[in-house]
This record gives C-alpha cells, sequence and structure tokens, in this order.
C-alpha cells in the first residue's frame, strides 16, 4: 500500500536542509550555484542536481509540480540504491533510512563504499548503529564556507538516526 515508513522523514530533513529557493517573480524556480564551489553542480528546486538524468545548467528554470516531482522520484531512487548497497539495510527502521537517505541527498546516493566515506562506510558495514552520528559529524567539509551548515544538517541527521528528529 502506501508510501514507505521512512519517506516523511526524509522529506522532512531534505526539504529543512535544501529549501526551495529562487524564485522568480513569475513563481517559477531558478537554478542556483553551488554553495561550496559557487558553480557546478548548479541546483533546482529541492537541491536537485539533474533533471531527467541530465545535469541543471544555470537559467534553466522549473515549477513547483516539477520540483515536488523530482524530489519524489529522485529520493525514491536513492532509498533503492541505497536499500542494495547498504549491508542490513532492511533491518534499519524508518528514522535510521531517512537520516541515511538524507545524507545521501547531500552528498550523493554512491557515498558507502567510495573513497572519502570510509568512516561512514566502516561503520555501517560492521552495523556498529550506535556510532553512525558521529561518523556523520565527520562530512561536514571543515574550514569552508558551507561548514556551519553542513555541521547544523548532520546533528540533525544524527538526532534522526537516534529517533530525536
Amino acid at each position: 500500500g502506501g508510501q514507505p515508513d521512512w519517506l516523511p522523514l526524509a522529506l522532512k530533513l531534505i526539504k529543512e536542509f535544501e529549501g526551495c529557493a529562487k524564485r522568480l517573480p513569475n513563481g517559477t524556480i531558478q537554478a542556483y550555484p553551488d554553495p561550496g564551489t559557487g558553480g557546478d553542480p548548479w541546483t533546482i528546486g529541492w537541491g536537485t542536481t539533474r533533471i531527467n538524468g541530465k545535469a541543471v545548467q544555470p537559467g534553466q528554470v522549473i515549477t513547483q509540480a516539477e520540483a515536488d516531482s523530482e524530489l519524489m522520484g529522485q529520493v525514491g531512487y536513492f532509498q533503492t540504491h541505497l536499500a542494495t548497497s547498504i549491508p542490513g539495510w532492511a533491518q534499519l527502521k524508518a528514522n535510521q533510512k531517512a537520516a541515511l537517505v538524507s545524507f545521501a541527498w547531500n552528498v550523493g546516493s554512491g557515498f558507502y563504499g567510495t573513497d572519502g566515506f570510509n568512516t561512514i562506510t566502516r561503520t555501517l558495514r560492521d552495523r556498529a548503529y550506535k556510532n553512525v552520528p558521529g561518523a556523520l559529524l565527520l562530512y561536514v567539509n571543515p574550514g569552508t564556507n558551507v561548514e556551519a551548515g553542513l555541521r547544523r544538517r548532520r546533528l540533525a541527521e544524527g538526532a534522526m538516526w537516534e529517533g530525536r528528529g
């Protein structure tokens, strides 16, 4: 039947931290540069970097309905990818799946097992679940203009993981 139990929780985190920015006077939503790079990857809507499989381009515009549709479709894809890559996914609680979907939305769905994500990969692989919130906090791009925002997001994801979100 209906939607997965983790979905509303994941959407809450993603929407809180991504926002749906760059509204034009006519109500459409315009692409904006990545806050960390000032350029690529360009983002639109709820933090989407690809529309219909193509990279978002400067000047691109979409409607709110398109932004919402992309969010739902891509969150479903991310969950499917995580379910096939993270050991023990099926046994995770809804709040734990939601935290990981939000994390993946921010860093990419292929983070598990990827160079640069060794600690979170090892923590999930070893099912050392009490260590996940601390592992998430390692991914905040220290010393950059996005560190404070990423730290707030990782703390929220950690709280969600622990059922406090």
